[in-house]
């Protein structure tokens, strides 16, 4: 399944770059734009502040709408700014309260651990280490979130849960893609971070996730395996048949002059 994804993943960010690209040349302005406005305003303290989360803001909404319009990707839908405008609008509030939500964990975190690690002892480092494998965690569970939200489930609070309820009943998996993802992150920064960059990332998750789905699919189809224990082996093969055949084959003329064949 993993080497399906992969290639599912490739040719559907391939067939949409252009796309992919302006989406990340957004999220791109807005970044660098609030923060060079940040910076620019200060010496005004609060200024400097409110402009700084606002643009945290705005990227989470972006990003957010984003996942959206990569989920209708993933189910073989076109790409439409139409489509990611009205994402902007229908998602903008989850989109805001993800980002305050990572920004204020991550705020968290980069302060709590360096201060219990500077206490020394092994009180401090345990608290210390605890904190560390709990971001973990929490890390490796939310990169479903936007792809619950997307798919699944329309509640914040429920696509939160069921975040973490992927993430322990497919740990293995949760950490393939969270190593993936960032495997994407490093290969964006040879094109200052176009291509995939933030939507590519998006794009994997989406692929992953609708893939994975076909798993709970089959196990509600045989509740009789329900809770059993080795977990049954997954028929992945009959599973992705149809996509697989879907997807297909192509050559690597047609990546380049795909009008030739």
């Amino acid at each position: 399944m993993i080497g399906f994804f992969i290639k599912k993943a490739f040719y559907d960010g391939w067939d949409n770059l252009l796309a992919l690209m302006s989406v990340n040349i957004a999220m791109l302005a807005v970044g660098f734009g609030g923060f060079f406005l940040a910076g620019f305003a200060s010496p005004i303290l609060p200024l400097s502040i409110a402009i700084a989360v606002a643009a945290v803001l705005a990227e989470g909404v972006l990003i957010t709408a984003c996942s959206v319009t990569m989920a209708r990707v993933a189910a073989y839908k076109p790409f439409s700014f139409k489509e990611y405008g009205n994402a902007v609008k229908s998602t903008w509030l989850h989109g805001a309260l993800f980002a305050a939500l990572l920004a204020a964990g991550a705020f968290v975190v980069g302060i709590a651990i360096p201060y219990y690690l500077s206490h020394g002892g092994p009180f401090g480092v345990a608290c210390a280490m605890l904190l560390f494998w709990v971001a973990v965690i929490c890390a490796l569970a939310l990169q479903w979130f936007l792809p619950i939200r997307s798919q699944l489930e329309k509640g914040f609070a429920k696509s939160l849960k069921k975040s973490f309820i992927v993430f322990f009943d497919n740990p293995g998996f949760s950490i393939f893609m969270f190593f993936y993802s960032i495997v994407l992150l490093v290969l964006s920064l040879l094109v200052v971070m176009t291509l995939p960059s933030f939507a590519g990332i998006s794009l994997a998750q989406n692929e992953a996730f609708r893939l994975r789905l076909y798993k709970y699919d089959w196990l509600e189809k045989h509740p009789e395996l329900d809770g059993k224990f080795p977990r049954p082996r997954i028929p992945w093969d009959e599973l992705i048949a149809e996509d697989y055949e879907t997807v297909g084959n192509r050559s690597l003329k047609s990546f380049i002059f795909p009008w030739m064949d």
